[in-house]
């Protein structure tokens, strides 16, 4: 199908704009693997100076207040991919299978593969129906304002300097 120079512009943006998501996504599967990451009690610590010994209440201290710390920031993600991922409600099922296959994937082949094999959506429907994916998106999400790694630590930062304050 052809599209005018503003639908590709479009597509293009809403393009970067998943793209921008999916990082997201990927930052949070990080954060949350931090986050249930279990430490060993006896593990050393860097900072600590030979002979020094950390009694267990300040590492576990230290270990709480971490985790407390990752909590608000996967609950950050997950604020923005939420609000993201309702919008695709408001698409096709075919259309809101490739956009989840999308976000999950680690690469474009396993993409591929997964839309092949779990919902027989093959390499060609997948090349035909992304255009159409963006230009439905278009309509719902504000493509001009990307949501980056960087806006999410300032949101992060500010959140935290004001639980300082309070």
């Amino acid at each position: 199908m052809k599209y005018t120079a503003q639908q590709q512009t479009i597509i293009k943006e809403v393009k970067e704009y998943l793209k921008a998501i999916r990082s997201l996504k990927r930052e949070r599967f990080h954060l949350l693997e931090e986050y249930n990451e279990d430490p060993s009690p006896h593990s050393p610590r860097f900072d600590e100076t030979k002979g020094t010994s950390v009694s267990q209440i300040v590492r576990f201290n230290d270990y709480t207040q971490r985790r407390e710390l990752l909590l608000k920031r996967i609950q950050l993600f997950d604020q923005e991919l939420n609000q993201f991922m309702l919008m695709t409600f408001l698409l096709p099922t075919r259309q809101r299978c490739i956009i989840e296959v999308y976000m999950e994937a680690l690469s474009y082949e396993e993409m591929l593969d997964v839309l092949n094999d779990k919902y027989y959506i093959s390499t060609s429907t997948y090349k035909r129906e992304l255009p159409e994916i963006c230009l439905q998106l278009s309509q719902y999400i504000d493509y001009h304002q990307i949501p980056s790694l960087d806006d999410m630590n300032r949101k992060y930062l500010q959140m935290i300097q004001q639980m300082d304050l309070s």
